[in-house]
């Protein structure tokens, strides 16, 4: 899947890196706070659900499916942040995660709508699946 988004759009390529990579990374490396082990979870199942989605329908504006675990964890750490006091890179990488968590979703939700108007695949995915 990752291959498969490179070869066909290179922004796409770079936002899924800045999204996942971060997640994953700060993940295990705060793993002993509880929001790291909340945080690398969810990506991972995510990852996980995105590579089956793209197996199923490659390119299709469904992959934003794998993200609905950060409908709930969202709030969630915007509340933790609110609300506790973190030391400050750790702090640092949970608002890049929940900002990018945020655009993302964002980008989700118009996805999701373009599907429902009949944009079933990505645009830039034209002839670049297989």
């Amino acid at each position: 899947m990752i291959a498969d988004i490179g070869r066909a759009n290179r922004n796409i390529y770079f936002w899924g890196g800045a999204l996942n990579i971060p997640q994953v990374v700060g993940g295990v490396f705060f793993f002993d706070h509880v929001e790291a082990q909340s945080i690398l979870v969810v990506a991972i199942i995510g990852l996980i659900v995105a590579g089956q989605i793209h197996k199923k329908a490659a390119f299709s504006r469904l992959i934003g499916m794998c993200h609905l675990l950060w409908l709930l964890l969202l709030p969630w750490l915007i509340y933790r942040l609110a609300i506790f006091e973190h030391a400050f890179w750790f702090e640092a990488w949970l608002y890049y995660t929940s900002i990018t968590i945020a655009v993302s979703l964002i980008f989700d939700a118009m996805d999701l709508y373009r599907y429902s108007k009949g944009q079933k695949t990505f645009a830039w995915s034209e002839d670049k699946s297989g």
